[in-house]
């Protein structure tokens, strides 16, 4: 590069150079990358010669770099008033002319030179006095860095950028008002960004400037099931319009049924259309033609309409030793992600700096619901003591409703602890009498009734008529559950509890199983929707697992056994897919999606 200049708010301008000539245009072309270019436009009343003072250039940065990629110097001059074409000419020359029927004013020969900027690269405009006269794209002025224009305002990907008619003056800094935009993509906060890739040679108007623009949007796409099942669902799409109320539009989608009842573009200036009938995991683009300008389409991305767990739900624990995330049903619910772990076959809730919380969804049931976990308490060198309020286990609704919290609370006649529990407040409502000892594996049965309101906790309990206490009696009726949570927090002595053999049940009886007898199977696919070509299957147990899976059509696609481990699904095609899952006799389905 021929100088060197910084990319600064406070870079002084000459007033003659920075009113005259500014980019109007930008091309990139969906349909011919070699026909992309660049267009100059001079605002002034005099000519400029672009070999004035060290001469004029155009830089381009690529990937976020901060240093330059690629300069072109320009040559020749542009009349006032006039337009300067720079056409990219690398890979087949002369396509410039032959698309638009024109000549270029310079010819960029460089492979993925400045004019053969792709959508997302920053581009400077540099006068002969090394003054930045215009620039177009994302610059960070706190780091001093470009960035990567994919995804923001300035990303103008198989399309086109123009220059709004009503600009004086070029810029140092983007600004996205400036200018209209079509692209291959949807950019939200954006004055104007269409998704509404431009085709050569009719969509771009080399050498003009101020041509009608289509004003047609989507936003606001969304997807909802229309039921929730283990077998292949169906969803309805909606997504909203504005600049409609052109009779010439027309709407159609390449999968299921367009209503227009809600708004129609060739009456309606706004509305919203909805899209029914289409399949789970199979996205769906919608298109609004009006044969002159707009083609304007969007991709409203698939419902995944996976049931949520069933219950009895179980979990040993027997996962490799760190992060429980992502292991079995398990689900982050706040925190720092990945600090909550496991060890040795037991869940590790670690009081005072871990803050992970983690949660298993489960399907809501009517009635009592129970959860039973063995847990033991390590010795933290000296009895706990203090107010203690933060419990440890609890059911979930689905918002912040937190029931049948259970708490470790210091001991009431001299022990090491003893165990507290709440229906739905912070701190314990009821004790239980015995204290217990640290290093002593003890099972925990707690109850929520939903239409009471109520809870009530067991230790060590064989049948629901042993001893228990309960915790407040609630106003009716109480919540409804979705979830179950281990939970880590700042407590007064920060204990740490080791929890296993989970039991999350409508049954009592279910919830007495301990160590001996803990023989549930219960699978978990994880990460469901994949994305990665692969999916985890375990089971509570560790016999291997005879994997079916079938597509949407009964048809099967792979058959073979996984032991707690991967199974390969790079072959198949996005979409869902069924998986009969079997071990030691028990039989289950789930739903599988393929991004």
């Amino acid at each position: 590069m021929k100088k060197i200049y910084f990319l600064l708010l406070s870079v002084l301008m000459t007033s003659v150079s920075f009113a005259q000539v500014i980019i109007t245009e930008i091309a990139d072309p969906n349909n011919n990358a070699d026909a992309r270019y660049i267009e100059l436009h001079n605002l002034g009343t005099s000519a400029v010669d672009f070999t004035e003072g060290n001469g004029w250039q155009i830089d381009k940065y690529t990937n976020a770099s901060d240093a330059v990629s690629v300069s072109l110097d320009l040559t020749g001059s542009i009349p006032a008033g006039g337009f300067y074409i720079i056409a990219y000419d690398n890979n087949t020359s002369g396509t410039f002319a032959s698309v638009y029927g024109m000549t270029a004013n310079q010819l960029d020969a460089v492979n993925n030179g400045v004019a053969g900027s792709n959508g997302d690269d920053d581009l400077v405009l540099i006068d002969g006095t090394d003054t930045i006269v215009d620039f177009w794209g994302v610059y960070d002025s706190m780091t001093g860095t470009n960035t990567d224009n994919t995804g923001t305002c300035s990303e103008y990907e198989d399309g086109r950028a123009e220059r709004l008619t009503s600009v004086t003056m070029g810029a140092t800094t983007f600004n996205e008002a400036e200018w209209n935009v079509w692209a291959d993509s949807d950019v939200t906060g954006c004055t104007s960004h269409v998704n509404a890739p431009r085709t050569a040679p009719g969509d771009f108007d080399p050498g003009a400037w101020g041509t009608p623009t289509c004003s047609f949007s989507f936003t606001n796409p969304s997807a909802t099931c229309d039921a929730i099942t283990a077998g292949v669902d169906t969803y309805t799409a909606t997504i909203d319009f504005t600049g409609g109320g052109n009779p010439a539009f027309t709407v159609f989608a390449d999968a299921g049924s367009v209503d227009l009842s809600g708004g129609d573009p060739a009456t309606d200036a706004t509305g919203t259309i909805t899209i029914t009938g289409l399949t789970e995991g199979v996205d769906v683009i919608i298109t609004a033609n009006d044969t002159n300008l707009c083609n304007v389409m969007s991709t409203i991305t698939a419902a995944t309409c996976v049931p949520s767990n069933t219950l009895p739900i179980t979990d040993d624990f027997t996962y490799a030793d760190g992060s429980l995330i992502p292991n079995g049903l398990w689900l982050t619910n706040g925190g720092t992600a990945g600090d909550f772990l496991v060890a040795s076959g037991q869940a590790v809730v670690d009081q005072g700096a871990p803050s992970e919380d983690v949660i298993i969804p489960f399907t809501p049931v009517s009635g009592k619901i129970y959860y039973g976990l063995d847990f033991s308490v390590v010795d933290p060198g000296a009895p706990i003591t203090g107010s203690d309020f933060e419990y440890f286990a609890h059911f979930k609704d689905s918002g912040f409703g937190f029931k049948a919290r259970l708490d470790i609370v210091e001991a009431t006649s001299g022990g090491d602890y003893t165990v507290g529990i709440s229906t739905g407040t912070s701190i314990a409502e009821a004790t239980w009498a015995a204290d217990l000892s640290f290093g002593t594996t003890y099972r925990a049965i707690v109850m929520y009734d939903q239409d009471a309101n109520l809870t009530q906790l067991w230790i060590d309990a064989t049948a629901i008529g042993d001893t228990s206490i309960l915790g407040g009696d609630d106003a009716d009726p109480g919540n409804s559950m979705e979830a179950f949570s281990l939970r880590q927090s700042s407590s007064s002595t920060n204990e740490t509890v080791l929890v296993d053999n989970l039991v999350i049940s409508q049954n009592f009886s279910e919830t007495t199983l301990s160590t001996q007898n803990f023989n549930k199977n219960t699978f978990a696919v994880y990460p469901n929707p994949t994305t990665n070509g692969f999916v985890n299957i375990t089971s509570t147990s560790n016999e291997a697992i005879t994997v079916t899976v079938f597509d949407i059509l009964g048809k099967q696609v792979i058959n073979q056994t996984v032991n707690n481990n991967v199974l390969n699904v790079a072959s198949l095609t996005s979409g869902v897919y069924i998986l009969k899952l079997s071990q030691n006799g028990n039989v289950t389905t789930k739903k599988l999606v393929i991004k």
